[in-house]
């Protein structure tokens, strides 16, 4: 599966951003066999593990691809089957023995690598699922393909939008609307993350100029989809989308709290999905977290596991420990996020901008 987040331009931004934070010990691996590259880390002075480049920050692993850029209809399976999964699996066996534990996570449960780790004796764990949506041919053969309600949402709020707001719908296209529209998301982020007395992922300055380098970077290449609504010239809703390998990547979002009556967020993404199916994208990958309101627009899960492996020695067994505490503290936070995230049936609007009966 061609992944952005394996991309040199998403991974050379990570370690230029986070690379110093890690403390001493840090070492960088850059595995290449024909058609495939893996970008390994290995971090800890004492206690050495082996893991992908970006974890903890992206939301999948996995090898990049070299080949040339193909088609959506086709890049899936000639990606999957281009590389010589053999031979990289090898090569990153051959490093993992140089360290006390490796820890390769959410990788697709389909990539031949995951054959490899379970033949060589590694554990291979459930990951966390990525719910996609397949895009059909037309943005109302997606409606149709909708529960009822969400179908009737799907026509209905945008229509009751534009009753009541001036509606824009922006797509960040120069540097400088790119960074407008990151201050919007990171603004409106935050706000609803405070509301729950916490500070969300998107709080610390190094956090916010890895997102602002990234998306330039993308931007310059074409795969940046930075999307916002203006209600009466106010930013109500943020959604940032990665376009790449034929697939809309769907990252992060923020919306206004006092607007989350209105459905923001069902309206900004049936616009953004009718955008994206013109593109001829052929999914939207919501990435990790089993969101409701994912499903309510189609997804479907996708699976996801974890390679690991550790050797015989006392250091192992603390690794053991960490990667374990370090599980259940994410877990904590994405069913924190997911919680948060739920956008419910729309309260009555207040009285000054109430819907009319016949929107009912």
């Amino acid at each position: 599966m061609r992944n952005v987040f394996a991309t040199r331009s998403y991974l050379l931004a990570y370690r230029r951003h986070f690379g110093s934070s890690f403390g001493a010990g840090r070492a960088w691996y850059r595995l290449r066999v024909p058609g495939a590259t893996a970008y390994l880390q290995s971090r800890g002075r004492t206690a050495r593990r082996l893991e992908w480049w970006g974890a903890g920050i992206h939301d999948i692993g996995g090898p990049h691809f070299d080949s040339p850029v193909l088609s959506a209809s086709a890049y899936d399976s000639a990606y999957d089957s281009a590389y010589d999964s053999a031979r990289l699996w090898h090569c990153i066996e051959e490093l993992a023995r140089r360290h006390h534990a490796a820890h390769l996570a959410q990788l697709a449960a389909d990539d031949p690598l995951v054959e490899h780790a379970r033949a060589a004796g590694w554990q291979v764990s459930q990951a966390e699922v990525c719910p996609v949506l397949e895009l059909p041919g037309s943005f109302e053969a997606w409606v149709k393909s909708l529960g009822k309600n969400a179908r009737e949402q799907a026509r209905r709020y945008p229509r009751r939008l534009e009753k009541n707001f001036q509606v824009e719908y922006d797509l960040a296209l120069d540097p400088g609307s790119v960074q407008r529209a990151l201050d919007d998301l990171f603004r409106l982020h935050g706000k609803r993350w405070r509301a729950r007395g916490q500070t969300g992922v998107l709080a610390t300055a190094r956090r916010q100029k890895f997102h602002r380098a990234v998306c330039e970077k993308f931007l310059e290449r074409g795969w940046l989809r930075l999307w916002t609504l203006r209600l009466d010239g106010e930013a109500a809703c943020v959604l940032l989308f990665y376009f790449y390998g034929g697939r809309y990547w769907f990252f992060i979002g923020g919306f206004e709290p006092e607007m989350q009556k209105w459905s923001v967020g069902t309206c900004l993404f049936s616009h953004v999905i009718a955008h994206a199916i013109g593109e001829g994208a052929r999914e939207m990958d919501f990435l990790r977290g089993a969101e409701e309101y994912k499903y309510r627009l189609g997804a479907v899960d996708r699976a996801f596991v974890n390679l690991t492996w550790f050797n015989n020695g006392p250091r192992s067994k603390y690794l053991k420990q960490r990667l374990k505490a370090e599980s259940m503290v994410m877990h904590r936070i994405h069913q924190q996020f997911s919680a948060s995230n739920r956008e419910p049936s729309p309260r009555e609007p207040s009285p000054s901008r109430q819907p009319a009966a016949s929107e009912e």
